[in-house]
């Protein structure tokens, strides 16, 4: 009988040990090494930011760096370790945040250092008006948007608006006018700066010289702005869809463009086949693929879905349209909304 309890025992404690010892083989450890590049400025604190360690699609941890332990015991496996110094989503003043990004494997009973360098993730752009602007308008501001919001500029203001890396659209209003600025494509850590300064000539058009930091991205940039121009806004004379995506945020315009599809319930590859009810994207050139050259039109209820989609009117696919609405986001891409009339060509 003792022999028997003695056994049962020694069997229990082999269990215990053979669960801690299997738990510590499908554990490891990883440690921390996060520097910051150039341009981060002095005053911010890396022991300030937060820390996300993804599984996959889902969060393992996500904790201030001040909080952190000098090793995190983690479960074997892939994980992708960020480290970012606020939420950044939609364009903001004086915004900069910073942004680092690795890969680790975690192997059992084995510590691993995940090295981050934290640089600037955003990219900013400073208008500066020149000092004779004022002498040929009285009024006068500047809107940047991109697909995530936009930012004002007024004649008065300094401050830097930050935007996500992507292209900007510019649009100068001036006693009245309405003047299509171009556009500008944004790398992170850009450092922009629009100079805003009239030209000599009888018409009175405007220049806009852009210039880069030279402490961050180097480039050399120019957009010519000309006012007389008010681009085409009536059913014989549409916008084309290059024209609608640098002058989103006006209202009840025509624009003209070839149905290429319809965006899909996830992603953005609008050529698929597998067609939505509620939108369809317009493009210049049929062949076209790139999303960031494209119109997505919401298609709202009533006659437009039931005329325009394309699981009800597969022959509309690639057929070229004319159609008015307000040139709104939409899916985070340029867009056109709140339609009011179409017709086919």
């Amino acid at each position: 009988m003792k022999n028997s309890v003695l056994l049962l025992i020694l069997s229990v404690l082999m269990i215990f040990a053979c669960s801690e010892l299997e738990e510590e083989k499908e554990t490891g450890y990883l440690t921390l090494n996060i520097s910051q590049s150039t341009g981060i400025k002095a005053d911010v604190e890396i022991t300030d930011f937060t820390i996300r360690i993804i599984d996959g699609r889902a969060d393992m941890l996500k904790e201030r760096l001040s909080n952190l332990p000098d090793q995190i015991a983690l479960p074997v496996g892939t994980y992708i370790i960020e480290v970012y110094s606020m939420d950044f989503s939609d364009p903001k003043f004086e915004m900069p945040f910073y942004f680092g990004r690795t890969t680790v494997v975690i192997e059992a009973g084995e510590t691993k250092e995940a090295s981050l360098v934290c640089s600037q993730g955003n990219a900013g752009i400073k208008v500066v008006w020149s000092n004779d602007f004022s002498t040929l308008y009285r009024t006068y501001q500047a809107h940047i948007n991109c697909n995530e919001g936009y930012l004002n500029y007024s004649s008065t203001e300094t401050r830097t608006g930050y935007f996500l890396p992507g292209t900007v659209f510019i649009t100068i209003f001036a006693d009245g006018q309405t003047i299509n600025g171009g556009t500008i494509t944004l790398d992170a850590r850009d450092m922009a700066t629009a100079t805003l300064r009239p030209k000599s000539t009888p018409s009175g058009s405007l220049s806009i010289d852009i210039s880069i930091d030279e402490t961050v991205n180097n480039r050399e940039l120019e957009v010519i702005v000309d006012p007389e121009y008010t681009g085409p806004n009536s059913e014989t004379n549409p916008y084309t869809i290059a024209q609608a995506i640098g002058r989103q945020g006006e209202n009840s315009v025509w624009i003209t463009g070839y149905i290429a599809g319809s965006k899909p319930s996830a992603g953005y590859d609008f050529v698929t086949g597998v067609w939505q009810a509620t939108n369809i994207v317009l493009v210049d050139d049929i062949a076209e693929t790139d999303d960031n050259k494209c119109i997505f039109v919401e298609l709202g209820t009533g006659t437009y879905r039931n005329n325009l989609n394309l699981i009800a009117n597969p022959d509309n696919l690639h057929r070229k349209i004319i159609i008015k609405g307000n040139l709104l986001t939409y899916y985070s891409r340029a867009g056109l909304r709140n339609l009011t009339g179409y017709s086919f060509q």
